[in-house]
């Protein structure tokens, strides 16, 4: 009797638990941009005596070119404070820098050659010119090339 209920309490949950969805549903959007819509620099450290990673972001003027697929930008470090001290400000580098960039909704990015890739800390970006590989939600690609034009320190 106990395997009768066992095999038909198992048939009720199939049965409970199957869907007879078929059609209808909604179509999900498919994304086409490829764009860098905003960039940003910043220089991370270890902070001994709060036992912390402390991060400071750069200043950045940007000018963002989405049919010539170009970011032009120009880098300030911020000036010194009691958190970033001094002797922290001497050490910020564009070969010490990380950089995050955002993009269009469902779009990844990968760099190119030798482009340091984003979010790694320390990344050099001395070069000046980088070249990423912006893939949209559909597929479509775009290179995207970053040029920093002033390092201001």
């Amino acid at each position: 009797m106990k395997t009768l209920y066992r095999y038909l309490a198992l048939a009720l949950l199939i049965v409970l638990n199957t869907s007879c969805l078929k059609s209808g549903l909604d179509e999900l959007e498919t994304y086409d941009q490829n764009d860098i819509t905003n960039i940003r620099f910043e220089y991370r450290w270890w902070d001994e005596t709060a036992q912390r990673l402390r991060v400071i972001e750069m200043a950045v003027t940007k000018t963002i070119d989405t049919k010539a697929k170009k970011v032009e930008c120009s880098i300030k470090v911020p000036d010194a404070t009691s958190a970033f001290t001094a002797d922290i400000r001497d050490r910020v580098s564009l070969s010490a820098l990380s950089v995050n960039v955002d993009v269009s909704t469902a779009a990844r990015v990968s760099p190119i050659g030798d482009s340091p890739a984003m979010g790694t800390f320390p990344a050099d970006f001395s070069a000046k010119k980088f070249v990423y590989r912006v893939m949209a939600g559909d597929g479509g690609k775009a290179d995207w090339t970053i040029e920093i034009k002033d390092f201001d320190k």
